[in-house]
């Protein structure tokens, strides 16, 4: 029976056992996009990432994501990931950077070291794009709150870096504390809005990244949680990278912090006991381009080998 090598990490993890766990294949290459599904299902994170060559192809290491419904063309926490297994397993040398080939294009990864350990990692993620602003009313309602929970001076508004995100601004750290969706009502709000993979031509459920100035922690600046839609129920993640650029775009677009340039902490995962922080960093570079840069840690879990079927 045929077995390759996988390793477990958490990104945007301070510690062992916080942020968001990650599963990473080698030697990918001769898996099917069946056996891939079947393998980030059997692994059950919220995604698992494959890498199909030992060397770069072209312009980076060609690498798959899959969350356990469906692959994806990006995904924050896999690149992330990805590039730390790369680094320490494959290439086995302190590089500046490396780029990841997905599905969005190519995504270049940094790194900072210490003692010949990578300590510190952040990506450059693709210009954002930006949807029409929602209803604000019918968000409350989907929320069970009042429009008042709600920011008034910003929208509601999708945005995507590779993978589409609503973003949602609230005012109070409760408010994020209280939230809680049922599935059949937020089913019913995507297909109202058009947010339900059947109804998109990218097939990519949207999901829900919520957050708020106050925070947890006093060095922190935003407090965020994401909320989708999966297999029919209501997950939330731990630590979600793309929303975290999906957010630097926004807080750029808007002037969030009056500023066209800014580097702020984020903190997520806080209400499941996957404390995680993430490191945003960018900049206005034009009219509607921004440069936007997402980083944090990732620590190793634990490494085996998966016996793929015959």
């Amino acid at each position: 029976m045929q077995t390759i090598p996988f390793y477990i990490v958490d990104v945007f993890a301070d510690a062992p056992y916080k942020g968001n766990q990650l599963a990473v294949f080698l030697r990918a290459q001769n898996l099917s996009t069946k056996q891939m599904q079947q393998m980030a299902q059997e692994i059950g994170f919220a995604e698992s990432s494959f890498i199909l060559s030992d060397a770069p192809l072209g312009q980076g290491f060609d690498t798959r994501i899959f969350t356990v419904e469906y692959e994806v063309p990006f995904a924050g926490h896999p690149t992330l990931g990805t590039a730390f297994v790369i680094q320490q397993f494959i290439l086995q040398e302190q590089v500046p950077a490396l780029n990841l080939q997905l599905k969005v294009g190519q995504i270049p990864v940094s790194f900072t070291y210490s003692n010949n350990k990578p300590t510190f990692l952040m990506m450059r993620q693709i210009n954002p794009n930006f949807g029409d602003p929602l209803a604000k009313e019918r968000m409350a309602e989907l929320l069970g709150v009042s429009i008042e929970a709600l920011q008034p001076e910003f929208p509601v508004q999708e945005v995507s870096t590779g993978l589409p995100f609503l973003i949602v601004p609230l005012q109070k750290l409760a408010d994020m504390q209280r939230l809680r969706l049922p599935p059949e009502r937020l089913f019913a709000f995507l297909q109202e809005h058009g947010l339900y993979k059947e109804q998109r031509p990218d097939g990519l459920t949207v999901a829900l990244y919520f957050f708020c100035p106050e925070t947890y922690s006093p060095d922190h600046q935003v407090n965020a949680r994401m909320l989708a839609l999966e297999n029919g129920q209501v997950i939330e993640d731990a630590a979600t990278g793309s929303a975290n650029g999906c957010l630097l775009g926004y807080l750029l677009k808007h002037r969030y912090f009056q500023k066209d340039n800014l580097e702020l902490l984020v903190e997520q995962g806080y209400e499941i006991n996957r404390n995680a922080i993430i490191k945003l960093k960018g900049q206005v570079i034009a009219a509607d381009q921004y440069e936007v840069n997402v980083g944090g840690q990732v620590q190793l879990i634990a490494k085996g080998e998966w016996h793929v079927p015959s």
